[in-house]
C-alpha cells in the first residue's frame, strides 16, 4: 500500500523537488501551495500527486487540505513543513509587521498544520514530521537575522515536539539546509527601511554569497524522502557539507567563549 505525505509550499524550491522525489518513489504525493495555479505543470501528469490548496496563515485551509488529503487517500503518513520565506534587512531596518509577518508564516504556520495532522498521527499511534528548518537556526547572519531567529525558532520547536510525540510513535526530523540555487533569494522580501549605516553589513553578506557552496538540491531532497517513514530516522538532518561546516565552527566558537568567561559563570552559583 503507497504511503502518502502532505507537503507544504510545493509550488517552489525544495517543496516542488520533493513532490517529484516522493512521487517517483511512489509515494502518495498531497502538494500543497497558496495558489494552485502557480503548481508546476507536470504535477498534472502525476497521477499519484493531488494539488490543493493551503495557505499556513489560513486555518480554514490547512483543515481543508488536510481532510481532502485523508479522503482521498486514506490515511497520512508524513507531513513536511517547507512553507516560508526570508525576510532580508539589518534588524533596526523591519518594521513590527514584517516581524510579525516572518515569524506567523516560518513559525506559527508550521505549527498550524503540525497541530492540524497530529490528532490523526496519534490514532495511528504512527506518522512521521519533517520540518524544514536551516543551518541559520544555528548561524545567524547579518542582515538576515529575523530569519534566522525564524529558523531558530523552528529548530527549538521540533526538538521539543519530538520529545512530547515519540512516545506516541511519531517521528520528527529537522531538514537543515544551507542553501540551494532556487527562488529563495528573489522571493525573500526588502526592509521596510534603508539605513546606510548599515551598508557594510550588507557588503559582508554579499561577499558571503559569493564563495557560499550551493547544495545539490535533487540529491538533498533524495536524502530527505530517503529517511522519510523509516524505523530509526535523525532527528537533525543537514543536507550539504558546507552548512555543516559551518555549525561545527559556530559551536567551537560558542563553547571557547563559554569557557573563556567559565569564571565569570562560576562566581554566579
Amino acid at each position: 500500500m503507497r504511503k502518502t505525505v502532505l507537503i507544504t509550499g510545493a509550488s517552489t524550491g525544495m517543496g516542488e523537488a520533493l513532490t517529484f522525489e516522493y512521487a517517483g518513489r511512489d509515494w502518495n504525493v498531497v502538494a500543497t501551495m497558496r495558489d494552485p495555479a502557480k503548481a508546476n505543470p507536470a504535477f498534472a501528469g502525476l497521477d499519484n500527486v493531488l494539488v490543493t490548496r493551503l495557505d499556513v496563515t489560513d486555518t480554514a485551509t490547512i483543515e481543508r487540505a488536510v481532510e481532502e488529503a485523508i479522503d482521498r487517500f486514506g490515511a497520512l503518513d508524513a507531513l513536511v513543513n517547507a512553507a516560508g520565506y526570508g525576510q532580508l534587512g539589518a534588524v533596526e531596518e523591519i518594521s513590527p509587521d514584517q516581524l510579525r509577518d516572518q515569524f506567523e508564516t516560518n513559525v506559527v504556520g508550521l505549527v498550524q498544520v503540525t497541530q492540524a495532522v497530529l490528532p490523526h498521527m496519534r490514532e495511528r499511534g504512527s506518522g512521521h514530521i519533517l520540518n524544514v528548518g536551516s543551518m541559520g537556526g544555528h548561524v545567524s547572519l547579518p542582515t538576515m537575522a529575523v530569519y534566522c531567529a525564524s529558523k531558530s525558532a523552528v529548530q527549538n520547536l521540533t526538538e521539543g515536539l519530538a520529545k512530547e510525540v515519540g512516545p506516541l510513535g511519531i517521528h520528527v526530523t529537522l531538514v537543515e539546509p544551507a542553501g540551494f540555487d532556487t527562488s529563495f533569494g528573489t522571493s525573500s522580501k526588502l526592509p521596510a527601511t534603508s539605513i546606510p549605516a548599515y551598508a557594510p553589513s550588507y557588503a559582508e553578506m554579499i561577499e558571503f554569497d559569493k564563495q557560499a557552496v550551493r547544495g545539490d538540491l535533487v540529491r538533498s531532497m533524495a536524502a530527505v524522502a530517503g529517511i522519510t517513514g523509516i524505523d530509526e530516522p535523525p532527528l537533525h538532518l543537514a543536507v550539504a557539507t558546507a552548512g555543516l561546516e559551518m555549525v561545527r565552527g559556530r559551536f567551537t566558537e560558542l563553547m571557547d567563549e563559554y569557557a573563556r568567561w567559565e569564571r565569570v559563570t562560576v562566581g554566579t552559583d
